[in-house]
């Protein structure tokens, strides 16, 4: 994983839960857990040390899903498969205060669920990313899914790589659904056969020739109407898989040249007439822009976009103000930029003495929205928002 940090991760846990963690290994428990401070990890970097290489694979790999699964996005997919076991798994989860001890007691205390959570989050991750690409034109219902539907998939995704680029000659699919009704469908297939260096039992470099497995990613959102692949090659190989998904699996023929509709329009918050307009029992208060990305439709020499970023108390016509300064100095106007992309903030009335409550949105064009990440009870209202206000084209 990029960016993981062995030691950062742990000094962020309990080290309660770090001593459960490394319960069964001999070389940890000279490790005095209650009296080292948690910003000391000398003693456990030491005892690591006297680990057994398979076993410091096998926690590297178990820390690496934690921390996976220690942001925002990673809680949600957590809370949401906890939240179907057994209440007082849930309630113990609550107690603990930080993310990362959560993911952490999860893997210690519901391996099950934090597997499958593990695996939506590594999906998740590839999701809106240049591997994607998502087509929101299908009908908007629930799937029968099948063990006929799946072979056939199967056969379709062996078909295409084998005749296409003679890989892939065996298909398996593994299929999930989130809590939510999402439905994710898995495709591994045997890639051609490679040679790569890895260190031997003498911690020297060897060269190993074998087969592995690479991967594709389907997840369809029944209610929404979406498809979204994960698979490399671009939009050329996406379509043809979007195909025999859409014909295994919906039982529906699809044209190549469907195009991606736009989930989200944003330029008419640059329309003098444009307001955030709210009702009264969503129970917003305010609501503001608080940053704005502009993309020329024309060419303007060394510009490629311009962002602005906007102080809570301005609102939407000082905003727009400042956006008419900035593009007259290049000489542009409103019909010439496309807004790409915008961060929005909510602001809840508070009650009965608590503090008003504050969640921003960021939407981004075509379609990439990070609403679902935010608190439940708050999705329905920031939604009716959004499509009250264009943004969502439903």
């Amino acid at each position: 994983m990029v960016g993981f940090d062995l030691k950062k991760q742990l000094k962020v846990h309990e080290r309660s839960l770090l001593r459960q963690l490394f319960s069964k290994e001999r070389a940890m428990r000279m490790v005095d857990w209650y009296l080292t401070p948690k910003n000391d990890i000398e003693p456990i970097a030491e005892a690591w040390e006297n680990l057994q290489e398979d076993r410091k694979r096998h926690y590297q790999v178990v820390l690496q899903d934690v921390d996976l699964l220690s942001n925002v996005k990673g809680q949600k997919i957590l809370v949401e498969e906890l939240e179907a076991q057994p209440i007082p798994m849930i309630e113990k989860f609550w107690k603990l205060t930080s993310h990362a001890d959560k993911s952490l007691w999860a893997y210690l205390h519901a391996p099950d669920v934090f597997e499958t959570a593990a695996m939506f989050a590594r999906a998740e991750a590839l999701r809106n990313s240049k591997q994607s690409n998502a087509w929101n034109s299908l009908p908007k219902q629930p799937i029968e899914i099948t063990k006929s539907k799946v072979k056939m998939l199967e056969d379709r995704i062996r078909q295409y790589y084998w005749n296409k680029q003679m890989r892939g000659k065996v298909c398996k699919i593994h299929h999930y659904q989130r809590q939510c009704g999402s439905q994710y469908f898995f495709a591994y297939l045997p890639d051609w056969p490679d040679k790569r260096l890895y260190f031997d039992e003498h911690e020297e470099l060897a060269p190993k020739e074998d087969t592995y497995a690479f991967s594709n990613a389907f997840v369809f959102e029944p209610s929404l109407g979406i498809i979204e692949l994960m698979a490399k090659g671009g939009l050329r190989v996406q379509m043809d898989l979007r195909r025999a998904f859409c014909k295994s699996m919906l039982d529906i023929d699809v044209p190549d040249a469907d195009p991606l509709k736009r989930l989200y329009q944003l330029d008419q918050i640059l329309d003098p007439d444009f307001s955030f307009v709210t009702t009264p029992e969503e129970r917003i208060s305010e609501v503001h822009l608080t940053r704005l990305r502009m993309v020329p439709k024309v060419h303007v020499p060394l510009i490629d976009h311009m962002e602005l970023k906007f102080f809570e108390t301005e609102n939407l016509d000082q905003v727009r103000a400042v956006v008419g300064r900035q593009l007259e100095a290049i000489g542009l106007d409103s019909d010439q930029i496309e807004v790409s992309q915008v961060t929005i903030q909510f602001v809840f009335m508070g009650g009965a003495g608590k503090r008003a409550r504050k969640m921003t949105v960021n939407v981004l064009c075509p379609n990439s929205c990070d609403l679902r990440s935010k608190p439940e009870e708050l999705q329905p209202i920031a939604r009716n928002c959004l499509v009250r206000w264009g943004i969502i084209d439903d």
